[in-house]
């Protein structure tokens, strides 16, 4: 059948890639908030060579990075050779992440059982799978730290499995790049492939001489950035909790109920067949699944973005599911129909999810006007369009409130003197540090700011002293329109969403 050609292998992610190129066409500024913190860190080498303080997201005393430069200085790399800006690499890098995304997905499925149909599949399921098909299209150190861990995780697998020292070393130079690119899923992937370990390891099925071998090339390559930012600097990371997500809202709003049925079905199969693929396949899906709950045992963490870790194994085992009732059907023409199903929804779906897309900036010209009516929207991604969930970039967005973002850029771009400013509105904090370099007290991610720097809140409700706003400089704030604004602050400009003040001292 067509669908047992290696060459079909290419078309989820060639799918997916022509999808993305849509999104690039529809908007010049189609990246989520958090694109423009790794702008800023670009931009940042780029000015200042390899620099491990950054004084302006954390204003005035700064912050260590914490962040691994690895991606940043491909960013700079990129943006250097070609002569474009940082948002332009970003921009016209978004397909071939989605295609790298999805292609890694589709092929390391199909290297882990030696099967075509079960790697086109996979790879159908994680176009149809928000968690997986969303992370794709944006531009960061996670989007490729997802396709290092799931080789990483299968080469693992298979080096041990089939006793191959290659499959052993691609897996260990995956873990040193993912160390590189993004810690928190550095850790995770860790306690994945260590829990396998440990288990084969108990089983007395796994090669020590090849673990020692790993262990030793993942930390040639991991460690030298981390060990010479805790000798001079000291490591710290100051996580702070998210809402708490149950494993069953996660499917239900991200993972999707298509995906999540056969991802069922799955597991009954594998849990029947008792493999080592099985083994694998659970212990990778549901450890993580498990980290993502402690939140409900107290323990600070963000639940969602553990559980869209998860959701990678977790489309692997809902294509294995898939594989299984498509076996069970006896006529070759019900197959060729089922499966070209598939491919139609798999197709509309991804669509649908890049069409719903509003990015936090929208120029003056721009719209956010969906090309497929509500109707289609609500057959295609019936939770979707009534949840408007959101993993990292916004869906369903008001293009109203992307406009007034953009009008607050220029204004800082236009009148920037580089004095503090204070955002109570997160997301504007990392965009106006970005594209103004004006400084900001609270900009970029949060793990990594210190429990000394000084909380905006207060500032914003009014609570702060005059001393203190000239102690750290702070020269304008940045108000909801509903906001009243503090006695010492006086207004400079407004729109419908937002109020700039200027503190009066």
């Amino acid at each position: 059948m067509f669908y047992n050609n290696r060459r079909i292998l290419f078309l989820p992610a060639v799918i997916s890639f022509i999808i993305a190129l849509l999104l690039v066409l529809k908007f010049s500024f189609p990246i989520s908030w958090d694109v423009y913190y790794h702008i800023h860190m670009a931009d940042l080498y780029m000015s200042n060579g390899l620099v491990f303080w950054d004084y302006l997201t954390v204003a005035p005393a700064g912050r260590l990075i914490m962040y691994p430069p690895l991606f940043h200085l491909f960013l700079a790399g990129i943006s250097c050779i070609t002569g474009l800006s940082l948002k332009d690499v970003c921009v016209l890098l978004e397909p071939f992440f989605t295609f790298i995304l999805v292609g890694i997905i589709t092929y390391m499925a199909y290297r882990l059982f030696d099967n075509v149909k079960y790697g086109f599949f996979t790879g159908l399921f994680s176009m149809i799978c928000f968690a997986t098909f969303n992370r794709g299209v944006i531009c960061t150190p996670a989007t490729i730290t997802m396709a290092f861990m799931i080789i990483c995780c299968v080469m693992f697998y298979m080096g041990f499995n089939d006793n191959k020292l290659k499959y052993v070393l691609i897996s260990a130079v995956s873990l040193g790049l993912i160390a590189n690119l993004h810690m928190a899923t550095f850790i995770i992937t860790c306690g994945v492939i260590g829990l396998y370990a440990v288990v084969q390891l108990i089983r007395g099925k796994i090669n020590i001489k090849y673990l020692l071998v790993f262990i030793i090339v993942s930390c040639i390559i991991a460690l030298p950035w981390w060990i010479y930012v805790e000798i001079k600097y000291g490591l710290f990371f100051n996580s702070l909790g998210g809402n708490p997500l149950r494993f069953d809202e996660f499917l239900a709003k991200y993972f999707g109920i298509i995906p999540t049925i056969f991802m069922i079905i799955g597991v009954y199969f594998l849990l029947k067949k008792r493999s080592e693929k099985s083994l694998f396949l659970l212990l990778w899906a549901f450890s993580i699944v498990c980290v993502s709950q402690v939140v409900y045992f107290g323990v600070q963490t963000v639940s969602i973005r553990i559980l869209e870790i998860s959701a990678y194994p977790l489309v692997f085992i809902a294509g294995y599911g898939f594989m299984q009732v498509i076996g069970k059907i006896t006529n070759k023409n019900y197959k060729k129909i089922v499966i070209i199903l598939l491919l139609i929804y798999a197709t509309s779906t991804s669509m649908a999810y890049t069409d719903s897309y509003t990015p936090e900036l929208l120029t003056p010209d721009e719209n956010d006007i969906m090309i497929l009516p509500d109707s289609i929207h609500m057959v295609l991604d019936p939770v979707g369009s009534t949840y408007k969930p959101s993993i990292i970039s916004s869906r369903y967005g008001n293009s109203t409130l992307a406009h007034d973002r953009y009008d607050v850029m220029e204004w800082f771009t236009n009148n920037t003197d580089h004095k503090i400013a204070v955002c109570e509105d997160s997301i504007l904090d990392t965009i106006i540090v970005s594209t103004s370099r004006t400084p900001v007290i609270y900009g970029g991610f949060t793990e990594s700011i210190p429990e000394y720097v000084v909380d905006p809140i207060h500032i914003i409700e009014n609570h702060s002293t005059v001393n203190e706003l000239h102690d750290l400089n702070i020269e304008y704030l940045v108000l909801n329109h509903d906001t009243p604004i503090p006695f010492y602050a006086k207004c400079v400009y407004e729109n419908s969403n937002y109020k700039i003040c200027k503190i009066n001292i």
